[in-house]
């Protein structure tokens, strides 16, 4: 390409690089290429550099023809997009920078799609080979039963004790019980479903199905530290000796169950800080069984890793809900592997294989049980996925009238025909305040979100304060970090009026004023401040992995002020311990007290206050509201606005992938 040629691609770009849709090094990739391939059309070009921009933007790969649609430009709407999407797609698919999937010296990928009317998928060579890898070891996987060796003596006997109630067919343990006959005998298991469905609870019983008279290796993992924590301790709950149903296992089964850490998926393959991994294909992870854990925030290129680091002869599990928010890097795995209600094929037909290839190694949860004391929340729920969910209130095969009375649900119109206690499950907060055209809450609005901060966490942290020992008490510790863990407010910007990081000042301004008022004298207020934005009984999330002190992206902890110095303390995998950590080796981190709906998969709280936009964002989706919703166990409050609420129930994530063609092509 002359100079002359790169010139002319700037100036092309440069209203896309202005208005933020591209970057310069999606544009500048493209210039420093295409001379050596000949490259020089303009239109071709601007092609490419889109292509290069999809795994920056969460996409594998780009359709050119649809593009536009799906871009949505806040500060621009006059952008100079090619007059003929589907001629523009046409010309780029012919550049010689372009090839076939076979064609590996060219840096992009044209990839068939379903359909002939369907254009071929354009993406940069290593999005393509990351999906055929993942594509080659699902189905490698998928295809293999687990040595008669190793399986269980008798399995039949083996469920009937772990699910006394029945674990037939349409007993109310049925799909936990085929669940676990499938990870049993399978090398992959896909076991799919929204909250409180039965996930965890069929894990446990697998666990301890496979560890009854023998050794077994296990490693559990997820996407966040947050993530694993959370199925740790769920797996506890569901073996404690009190917990309902009771869990028929030996002492020692029951001992080591207890004793079963869980971890990143980072630290389980090995990520190094150059990129490279410990756990490879030559050098697998030493586990017999690996579960894995809200597998809808992994991305492409993790779930290659993973699926390359499990042993070949290891069981897989692998846990998530499809309609949760996708990974924030390149990808969608989970929702490419599960189709959605309707697509989901039964029977072994080439045609069923083809629409559902993973079908046979997948079981689907649709009874939820985490909502029986808050009906309204597990409607709402329910309305918004894609499963077919089983649900007495929900017309049946009508998308758009389970929306439509998820929004009656959401303003209080409707109820769930089996909830009793209709007045406090979900609060809508009303709309914000719209007075200078810039939506923002109220004081009144604002002091209604902060009020169970004040109510609990404030409230237990003022009472510790005046008793200055209790603060170093490890117990107490544990029960402030528990009591602020059952509210958080969460939002769907970081910035902005009723961003994570507005809200954050407000709420933490209102928590330190009830804090001083509490303790009976204004004129100690510097004294709860510590320094470089702490203070005392400030919450924090760990935004970084750090591996050399142990605390994982996701990670929340107090700041206190302990008798050996001003610290953060944060929850050990121990049951009942933490540990304190000095706030000058504290890394990379930010309030708690909000947080973004993204963030907060993973986790779960009694309350949770949602706070929309206030406008119509392209990232305000059913998955985002489906996400925030379902991180509340008994309690919703939500500040929106209705008409808004409706346009994001309509807009879901799409993410153009070539992945399930690559794996229906398989079983042909």
């Amino acid at each position: 390409m002359t100079t002359t040629a790169a010139a002319a691609l700037l100036d092309r770009a440069q209203p896309f690089l202005k208005a933020g849709v591209l970057d310069a090094s999606d544009v500048h990739a493209i210039a420093l290429t295409a001379p050596r391939f000949g490259e020089d059309d303009v239109e071709r070009m601007l092609g490419l550099a889109f292509a290069a921009r999809a795994p920056r933007v969460s996409h594998p790969g780009v359709d050119l023809r649809t593009l536009r649609q799906h871009i949505v430009i806040e500060t621009d709407e006059t952008l100079p997009w090619p007059s003929d999407p589907d001629a523009w797609a046409r010309h780029t698919l012919a550049s010689p920078m372009v090839g076939g999937p076979d064609e590996a010296l060219k840096p992009f990928v044209a990839q068939p799609r379903r359909g002939a009317s369907d254009a071929p998928l354009l993406l940069t060579r290593r999005m393509y080979v990351e999906q055929q890898r993942v594509a080659t070891a699902l189905m490698a996987r998928a295809a293999c039963e687990v040595p008669e060796v190793a399986r269980i003596s008798d399995l039949d006997a083996t469920l009937a004790r772990l699910f006394p109630s029945g674990a037939g067919t349409d007993g109310p343990d049925g799909e936990a019980a085929r669940a676990v006959r499938l990870a049993a005998t399978k090398r992959l298991a896909l076991i799919v479903g929204g909250p409180g469905t039965g996930k965890t609870f069929s894990v446990t019983r697998l666990l301890a199905a496979l560890m009854e008279g023998r050794t077994l290796s296990v490693a559990l993992a997820a996407p966040t530290g947050k993530a694993a924590a959370r199925m740790r301790e769920a797996i506890r709950e569901a073996i404690d000796a009190t917990a309902q149903p009771v869990l028929k296992i030996s002492d020692e089964v029951r001992a080591r169950l207890q004793s079963l850490p869980a971890t990143t998926l980072h630290r389980l393959v090995g990520v190094r800080p150059n990129g490279t991994v410990r756990h490879t294909v030559a050098n697998p992870i030493p586990a017999q069984l690996v579960i894995v854990d809200e597998v809808s925030m992994v991305d492409l290129t993790m779930m290659r890793r993973l699926l390359e680091a499990v042993h070949p002869d290891a069981r897989l599990v692998l846990l998530g809900d499809r309609d949760q928010l996708a990974s924030v890097e390149a990808g969608c795995v989970l929702a490419d592997l599960v189709p959605p209600a309707g697509r989901e094929a039964s029977g072994s037909t080439p045609a069923a294989a083809h629409r559902a290839p993973l079908a046979a190694n997948t079981q689907t949860f649709t009874r939820s049980r985490r909502f029986e004391s808050a009906p309204d929340i597990a409607l709402i729920a329910a309305c918004l996925q894609s499963y077919a969910t089983q649900h007495p209130d929900i017309p049946r095969d009508d998308p758009a009238a389970a929306h439509a009375l998820a929004i009656e649900v959401f303003s209080g119109a409707r109820h769930a025909s089996q909830e009793t206690e209709p007045d406090w499950r979900i609060e809508r907060l009303a709309a914000p305040d719209r007075s200078d055209r810039v939506a923002k809450p109220t004081a009144q609005q604002l002091t209604r979100l902060a009020a169970p901060y004040l109510e609990g966490y404030a409230a237990t942290l003022i009472a510790a304060l005046a008793d200055g020992p209790q603060v170093d008490d490890p117990q107490w510790q544990r029960e402030l970090l528990a009591v602020f863990d059952r509210y958080r407010v969460l939002a769907v910007h970081r910035r902005g009026p009723l961003g994570v990081q507005q809200l954050e000042q407000a709420l933490a301004k209102r928590i330190r004023d009830a804090i001083d008022v509490g303790r009976g004298d204004r004129a100690h207020r510097r004294s709860i401040d510590l320094g470089e934005g702490h203070w005392v009984g400030r919450p924090i999330l760990i935004t970084e992995n750090a591996y050399d002190i142990g605390l994982m992206n996701g990670d929340v902890g107090i700041v206190l002020p302990l008798a050996d110095g001003a610290a953060a303390v944060f929850p050990q995998e121990t049951l009942g311990a933490v540990r304190a950590v000095a706030l000058s080796r504290l890394p990379p981190h930010e309030g708690a007290l909000a947080m973004t709906v993204h963030k907060s998969q993973g986790s779960q709280f009694d309350h949770v206050a949602l706070v929309l936009a206030g406008r119509d964002s392209p990232i305000q989706t059913r998955e985002l509201v489906y996400t925030g919703v379902t991180r509340a166990k008994q309690r919703l409050s939500w500040l929106g606005d209705l008409d808004e609420l409706r346009i994001a129930l309509a807009r879901q994530v799409r993410r153009e992938s070539g992945l399930p063609e690559l794996i229906a092509s398989s079983v042909r």
